[in-house]
């Protein structure tokens, strides 16, 4: 490379600094003027980064390739997806569990304080149950029973709906 492209090289890299260094100095002047006051400034909590603290259940769906982490205490859940997803959510209403014992009961746990407890009970007198499925956001739990016939309940109010499908008309149908 000739000696004169290579001044003219480092002229063109000197004056690029220099123009550098002087929109600093401006920009660092600018700010030393304006009066900085506690209203301009908000805190917020902006990311989330890390293995959630303390998770009681995780999941792995297959099909949409979704690893999630809950946390019962506080009601949260978090999803990872493929690269960049990344999504949080907390629940702000009460978290249930509904429990299935051998002596054909059904239960309605409270499981947001620190001991969990019932909340409201149901008792099959007349047939054993087999099969419960609490579909997801619905408000109706489907009991079945060795019978075949399929129960309705509303879980709201932890109630019988009186809606009931025989395994014989379900047959006929």
């Amino acid at each position: 490379m000739p000696r004169t492209e290579t001044k003219r090289a480092s002229g063109f890299f000197k004056g690029v600094l220099d123009g550098l260094r002087s929109s600093v100095s401006q920009r660092s002047e600018c700010l030393a003027d304006d009066n900085l006051q506690p209203e301009l400034f908000r805190i917020l909590k902006t990311i989330r980064h890390g293995f959630p603290f303390q998770p009681t259940a995780i999941a792995f769906d297959p099909v949409q390739h979704i690893f999630s982490f809950s946390h019962k205490k506080n009601g949260s859940l978090r999803l990872f997806g493929r690269p960049g997803v990344d999504t949080y959510v907390q629940h702000d209403i009460d978290w249930a569990l509904v429990t299935v014992c051998a002596d054909d009961s059904l239960h309605l746990w409270n499981i947001r304080q620190k001991q969990p407890e019932i909340v409201h009970s149901l008792k099959f007198q007349k047939e054993r149950i087999t099969y419960a499925c609490l579909p997801f956001q619905s408000k109706w739990l489907y009991v079945g029973t060795e019978r075949g016939n399929v129960h309705v309940i509303n879980v709201e109010s932890f109630t019988l709906s009186g809606y009931v499908i025989n395994w014989n008309k379900a047959v006929e149908m």
